[in-house]
């Protein structure tokens, strides 16, 4: 099984995605992880939603994560970062293999009708409750998000992971998404290859962590060398 996220302090999606299956059947479980500013401080909720997330791995023993990738860009940029880097733990210890989906690249892939700009997140859900077969329900736009991060996800582990999918069988925004490169033939950048896709952009795009040090390894490597000898080295006055 596969997991797949839509970060959120307030209202965090998620989705458990079967790998040996598509579409709608693929689909095991999901729900939203929430909390409220009257739960505690901001602290204390950035490790509620921590310690869901490492519940539910470990529960369902996840070791791929397909998530949205955090936006740098509005008001709760800081927010985002302090959630990313206490997730980042989990998944660390967990020994998974994480995959970034930006938001831009989910919505251009979801609706490829419409600009950019244009999509919203009820367009999202109305398009998720279609696939899902959940027309006049009630369905969260938290888990709309992370399910089209899954359906990606899912396509990407059957690719790279199970070789279930060759590469002529990716669409061309899989292709540019997973793989994706370019080699420019004039101007000043004649015979410089961008590479773009996914799998050529290690710790941006996708993180691996399965031959990582966690958490408990670093403390015990800490406590070998000595507290205060690792203190001292920290030192620079």
């Amino acid at each position: 099984m596969i997991a797949a996220f839509d970060p959120s302090i307030t209202h965090f999606g998620w989705v458990i995605l079967d790998e040996t299956k598509s579409g709608r059947e693929s689909v095991l479980k999901a729900g939203v992880f929430k909390t409220e500013p009257s739960g505690g401080l901001l602290v204390q909720r950035l490790i509620m939603q921590r310690e869901r997330v490492r519940w539910l791995l470990e529960q369902e023993k996840i070791t791929f994560i397909a998530t949205e990738a955090p936006y740098w860009g509005d008001f709760s940029t800081e927010l985002l970062f302090a959630l990313n880097q206490f997730l980042h733990e989990v998944y660390m210890n967990q020994k998974a293999y994480v995959v970034y989906i930006q938001p831009t690249t989910l919505k251009k892939i979801t609706y490829p009708e419409l600009k950019v700009d244009e999509v919203t997140k009820h367009h999202m859900t109305h398009r998720a409750k279609e696939e899902l077969n959940r027309q006049g329900k009630r369905f969260s736009e938290h888990v709309a998000d992370a399910y089209f991060v899954g359906k990606l996800g899912l396509r990407y582990y059957q690719w790279l992971f199970l070789k279930q999918i060759p590469d002529v069988d990716l669409t061309e925004a899989e292709q540019d998404l997973f793989c994706g490169k370019h080699t420019y033939v004039r101007g000043e950048k004649k015979g410089i290859t961008e590479y773009t896709g996914i799998i050529y952009r290690e710790n941006d795009q996708f993180f691996d962590y399965r031959a990582k040090k966690d958490t408990q390894t670093i403390i015990k490597e800490l406590c070998y060398a000595g507290k205060d000898q690792a203190i001292n080295d920290s030192r620079i006055l």
